[in-house]
């Protein structure tokens, strides 16, 4: 399917950010109560969208039907810290997030079948956490990062404790939070035994839930210059092993001009190294930070074990290269880095970049970035341009300007360039309300042009209430 924007994303979003403490009371034993200090945080944000699109040509040549769509998507987040529960101050945090949306215009492509449904939605996060002292309990929707796990979300149980001496543990498990998105119209469920020409997802029967589950669990220490630890995730899609993991990671930092670290992850039904890497950062002297990094990834095990693609997929390949920063003057700063890939099939690839950073004014009123890029893969390789300048014209006015010009080594669709120009202008109406507009422009190998715009209001404030 092709994707025209024509005026894409002109969205408007309003973030609220509410402290509360202590309300005064006319009754004096009530003022002399404990008083509860908790923080509110929500944010909202509506995205307008409107584009173009039209099926690839079909089997001899059939037309292009193209149609115009205008999505109206809305997103909502609520996190509520510190609030005194069950006989313990600050114990209780509560997070919510949720999107809702509705699609006007044509949602078919001529055939009559609809791709999305008029009105959509779901629920990303929904939990409460528990903490007393240095151990936690979260029950509800919510994600567990890092380790064997990766990035997991689910509905269900975590719980975590940590002893003073560094030692800890943490664990969780729930069923998997299915995307929408793979029931959606017109979807085509790649790995799936079912997908071969289907045209009615509705008519598959929906995922029985209690076959998609996950669990895991992590040891760790983490006291003073050192941190490590192990970690094993497993995960069932329809009632089939889709990944079963170990992990470890260390980090260890014996000063402030050095840290060495390193993590992996091992797929024991596959048994393979499906992600290692390991990094060191130094700052020989004050006016030089060095980096050095070494990655190995094989994609294919990051796929579930239940899809046939996870069999047909791109080589491994390892990376290795670092990188430098010079503080050349008080207000101007030298970046480079440069990486060599190596294939699992013997063909090499490279890329690197070097930027340059520059204040003109003590204040830094004013910044000025520019940079160049080159990456060389397999396939084809690009040169790529970048300059910025953010400008403080006066105390509660600023302005962004960024342009990315794209170069390719050969041309894609026919066209050998890419650019994109986006540009902000924020201002402060008072300490705590500041109002931000954005645009940008983009032209690439898959779109004609792409413009797009936003609108944020944000408001802080403080408030009073009580118990």
């Amino acid at each position: 399917m092709v994707l025209r924007p024509l005026v894409t994303s002109i969205g408007a979003a309003l973030t609220v950010t509410a402290l509360s403490a202590s309300a005064a009371a006319a009754d004096d034993d009530v003022q002399d109560q404990p008083s509860d200090h908790y923080s509110v945080v929500a944010r909202g944000e509506t995205l307008f969208q409107l584009y173009e699109r039209a099926l690839l040509p079909g089997p001899d040549g059939a037309l292009v039907v193209s149609r115009r769509v205008a999505p109206i998507n809305q997103y909502l987040s609520l996190r509520v810290q510190d609030i005194d529960a069950i006989g313990h101050k600050d114990s209780l945090d509560v997070e919510l997030s949720a999107w809702g949306g509705v699609h006007l215009g044509e949602l078919d492509n001529g055939d009559g079948v609809a791709r999305e449904h008029r009105l959509d939605g779901d629920v990303q996060s929904a939990n409460v956490r528990y903490h007393q002292g240095q151990t936690w309990l979260r029950l509800g929707r919510q994600a567990f990062a890092g380790g064997a796990a990766r990035y997991a979300r689910f509905d269900g149980l975590a719980v975590g404790s940590r002893l003073d001496v560094g030692l800890g543990a943490e664990a969780y498990g729930g069923l998997s939070v299915l995307p929408r998105w793979n029931q959606q119209i017109g979807y085509q469920q790649l790995g799936s035994a079912q997908d071969t020409l289907l045209r009615n997802p509705d008519a598959l029967e929906d995922p029985n839930r209690t076959g998609y589950w996950l669990a895991g669990a992590r040891l760790f220490y983490d006291k003073g210059p050192l941190s490590a630890g192990a970690s094993f995730h497993e995960q069932h899609e329809n009632s089939e092993l889709a990944h079963r993991n170990v992990g470890a990671d260390a980090h260890w930092q014996p000063s402030d001009k050095l840290a060495v670290g390193g993590n992996g992850i091992f797929d024991l039904d596959g048994s393979r190294l499906a992600d290692a890497r390991a990094w060191v950062d130094a700052t020989p002297h004050y006016l030089v930070d060095l980096t050095g990094e070494f990655t190995h990834t094989v994609p294919a095990a990051f796929l579930s074990h239940q899809s046939v693609l996870s069999v047909f997929s791109t080589d491994s390949f390892d990376e290795v290269g670092g990188g430098f920063t010079l503080h050349a003057m008080p207000r101007l700063a030298l970046e480079g880095n440069g990486f060599i890939e190596l294939f699992s099939d013997g063909e090499r690839g490279s890329r690197g970049d070097a930027e340059v950073r520059w204040s003109p004014d003590r204040p830094e009123r004013t910044m000025i970035i520019v940079a160049y890029g080159r990456v060389i893969a397999p396939e084809n390789g690009y040169h790529s341009l970048r300059t910025s300048l953010r400008r403080r014209i006066v105390r509660p006015l600023t302005a962004t300007a960024e342009a990315y010009l794209y170069f390719y080594d050969e041309s894609i669709r026919g066209i050998d360039t890419s650019s994109v120009y986006a540009g902000t202008l924020g201002y402060a109406v008072l300490p705590e309300l500041s109002v931000l507009w954005g645009a940008s422009v983009a032209r690439s190998p898959y779109a004609k042009s792409d413009v797009q715009s936003l609108v944020r209001l944000s408001y802080l404030f403080g408030g009073r209430g009580g118990t």
